[in-house]
Formats: C-alpha cells, structure tokens, sequence
C-alpha cells in the first residue's frame, strides 16, 4: 500500500462525511481551521478509517509515536512540547516542520493537523500492524 493511496482515500471519506467537495480537500488542509470539520465529524472519519483499515486510530497517536521515538526523553513537560518533541513530531509529521516550535501544546498540535497528517497517521499505523 502506497502514502497517495491512503491520502486518496482519507480525501474520499472526509468529503463524504463533512460533505465537502474532494476537490476542495488538499493535503495541507487543515482539518478543524480549513475544512470546518467538528469532533463529530472526526469521530466518524476515525471510524470509517479504522473499518477500512482494520486498524484502531486515535487522534493523539503521534503523541505516543513520539513518546517511543524519544526513548525516556520527555515529550513534553507541564502541557509543552518540549524541543526533543518538536523534532520527533516533525519527523513523524513533516507537513508539520515550521509550524510547530518549543512550549506549544498538543491542543495546538492537534489544531494544525492536515489531511496529509491524516493521512500519514493512517498510513503509519498500517505500516506499523503489518
């Protein structure tokens, strides 16, 4: 399974959840700010996906992926994310490389998630379950 494969279809069922025409969907769309989508809208597009996938999505994954990635480091101390953190999410989500910075928190983080991060959540978690 390709990246653009999984990228097409979390494109498809955001469009068909928050009825959103797919050509209006980007990769670096933002889900909450660009596209408007609310929890309920993510709820349902997690769960298409994990149903498509076979796979158990939440949208604070990439915390616990960097967590691993750190080996002890802290992620974050008192909310923040700290700068070993920052480099680790960036890693994971490079779409995120210069949006984030040291101190922001994971509400923030959450908040400028995109379609391409979306996806790139989707297509790690298979990879990772293989």
């Amino acid at each position: 399974m390709k990246y653009e494969d999984v990228l097409n279809f979390v494109i498809e069922t955001i469009a068909e959840s928050a009825g959103i025409e797919p050509e209006k969907i980007k990769p670096d769309s933002t889900l909450f700010g660009d596209l408007g989508l609310n929890s309920v809208d993510l709820v349902d597009i997690l769960y298409t996906l994990e149903m498509e996938y076979d796979i158990s999505l939440k949208i604070r994954d990439f915390e616990r992926d960097a967590e691993k990635l750190l080996k002890g480091k802290p992620y974050k101390i008192d909310r923040k994310i700290t700068e070993d953190g920052v480099r680790v999410l960036v890693q994971l989500l490079p779409e995120l490389e210069g949006k984030v910075k040291p101190g922001i928190t994971d509400y923030d983080v959450v908040q400028l998630l995109t379609v391409g991060s979306l996806a790139r959540m989707v297509y790690n978690k298979i990879e990772q379950e293989k």
